[in-house]
């Protein structure tokens, strides 16, 4: 079968390399809009009870949004907080921000909101550090999912950031996932840009050739750009997580090139054989065309595997590793093979040899002798007896003479590389995987260190009654009880949500605007409790508060 597909694609080679470089093009033009069609969502397992416990509290309660926007503001120097200048100043700014953004934001909630501070509850004062210098407000957004939560943040940014003369810090889960996802997309492109070139340079220095190097360096830029296409194709009917694009780019880039490299060495190596350049290409694909496919094969039959976790981004990365091996499989045993056809002897084009060419080097004894010896290391083509005969084939050798000696040193190596794997701890989103000097991260650590009691670290205990009766404070106390010897939890606060109005929300209104679950006459059958390990929500507190 290789044999035939080697006679194929050297009949039609021009056919070939047409077709695929216009398919891939093509996909790589499609795929420059696949940022704005990749979702954030996907983590959990959907049909878990934790997600299904989520969905209830949301649906009762209304969605958490507390740790959307934490924005942190310092007071001018020689000045407080509770400065009547500064503190109308930055409130009206807040004001005015919350009504020029109606459609994204639902309000702000602080010490700052407050009418009297100095009569509020000791949590809503801790909102303010000790000396007055520093407060913080929540800036919930609007938007029942993560895609459109995140796309409002980015809607206000920009106005978010000049409040306070530009002085705001601003942390939360919002500016960590905008600033991690813009910090990756940015390290992509930056890869992209300069990955390339450092290959080819590399792929110069194993082949001695510009033409040859180009080649494996050809095949990874079309396996990327057909890759994006082909996931942007798939958004059309899923979803597809923003982390699918940097493993099309890493992974994508790579094989292509290993392949390429495959390729292109054996075709060198039956063009030093004597053979023609239709055998040779047909050889190279029986041979190293066999090799790149069953290696696809085995990636991604070993990727499918990952299918079984229910995490929906974990599919987009299997999805990304189907494309993007897939697509480098496929173009080097189709337009390299094209390639090589077309080119045949002249594949070592462009070698060191050409630099003999300029007068300077050719006449000055020094330059002379050493490319004519970098160009009989590197430029020559070697046929298989000179390969075995050389660095690479003498260490083959050795090596098989002596496999115990070489064996039980390296798996005992890669033994103790497995060790430091007990202490890796798995977590969620969190400011640790920014770069040390990012300002979201540093906002972060600078909220986390004057309010350490407000890091939203919490657990939600959701209680439905089977029945449908309402759940009674009795049987929410023994809940408690079996719940209070599980390790974890630090604070000894056991504090019911309250619930918003929200339309088609079975709860009844409260005072101040809130409702509460467990009001007098409430038949509402789910209540929610928080086993705090980091503090009580401020947003809670304050929109009972009535001031949200």
């Amino acid at each position: 079968m290789f044999a035939w597909w080697g006679r194929t694609v050297y009949r039609y080679r021009y056919i070939v390399i047409g077709v695929m470089v216009a398919l891939c093009l093509g996909g790589g033009v499609f795929g420059m809009s696949l940022g704005k069609h990749v979702t954030q969502s996907g983590y959990y397992d959907e049909g878990s009870q934790s997600v299904k416990a989520s969905v209830l509290g949301d649906q009762v309660y209304g969605r958490d949004r507390t740790s959307h926007i934490v924005a942190t503001f310092t007071a001018p120097a020689g000045k407080t907080v509770d400065d009547p200048a500064w503190r109308d100043k930055v409130v009206d700014e807040l004001n005015k921000f919350k009504d020029d953004h109606p459609d994204q934001v639902v309000g702000w909630a602080g010490w700052l909101a407050l009418s009297n501070p100095a009569d509020a509850p000791p949590l809503i004062k801790g909102m303010a550090t000790e000396d007055k210098k520093h407060t913080f407000v929540s800036i919930p957004l609007k938007g029942n999912d993560d895609d459109t939560i995140l796309n409002n943040y980015k809607a206000i940014a920009p106005d978010l950031q000049k409040l306070d003369g530009g002085t705001v810090e601003l942390a939360g889960l919002e500016p960590i996932a905008n600033a991690l996802t813009g910090t990756i997309a940015t390290d992509q492109r930056r890869m992209e840009v300069l990955a390339l070139p450092l290959v080819t340079v590399v792929l110069f220095l194993v082949f001695g050739g510009a033409v040859a190097a180009g080649l494996p360096a050809i095949v990874g830029g079309l396996s990327i750009a057909g890759a994006l296409g082909l996931l942007r194709f798939a958004a059309i009917f899923g979803p597809v997580h923003f982390f699918a694009q940097p493993v099309v780019s890493l992974i994508g880039l790579g094989i292509a090139i290993d392949y390429g490299l495959f390729v292109v060495s054996r075709f060198r190596e039956e063009i030093a054989e004597g053979y023609d350049t239709e055998a040779a290409v047909r050889r190279t694909v029986m041979t190293a065309g066999r090799t790149v496919t069953f290696s696809a094969v085995l990636i991604i039959a070993s990727s499918a595997s990952l299918l079984v976790l229910p995490q929906g981004f974990v599919h987009s990365l299997v999805y990304a590793i189907f494309a993007a091996v897939g697509l480098a499989a496929l173009l080097s045993i189709t337009l390299l093979p094209a390639c090589l056809g077309i080119l045949g002897r002249h594949v070592d084009a462009l070698g060191v040899r050409t630099a003999l060419r300029v007068p300077f080097l050719r006449n000055w004894k020094v330059s002379r002798v050493y490319l004519e010896w970098l160009a009989e290391r590197l430029q020559k083509t070697k046929t298989r007896e000179e390969v075995e005969a050389g660095f690479w084939g003498k260490l083959v050798n050795f090596v098989m003479k002596r496999p115990l000696a070489f064996a039980i040193p390296i798996a005992v190596g890669m033994i103790l590389l497995v060790i430091p794997l007990g202490n890796l701890s798995f977590g969620g989103m969190s400011e640790k995987y920014l770069p040390p000097n990012n300002s979201v991260r540093l906002a972060q650590e600078h909220f986390d260190k004057l309010f350490p009691g407000y890091r939203t670290e919490q657990l939600t205990v959701v209680i439905k009654s089977n029945n449908g009766s309402k759940v009674t404070d009795q049987q929410v106390a023994d809940i408690r009880n079996r719940l209070a010897p599980i390790s974890g939890f630090t604070d000894k606060s056991w504090q019911e949500r309250p619930c918003p109005t929200i339309a088609g929300n079975p709860c009844v209104n409260g005072p101040n605007g809130t409702t509460q679950p467990n009001a007098p006459n409430n038949g509402d059958p789910s209540r929610q409790r928080r086993r705090a390990g980091g503090g009580v929500s401020a947003q809670d507190l304050l929109r009972r508060e009535g001031r949200l």
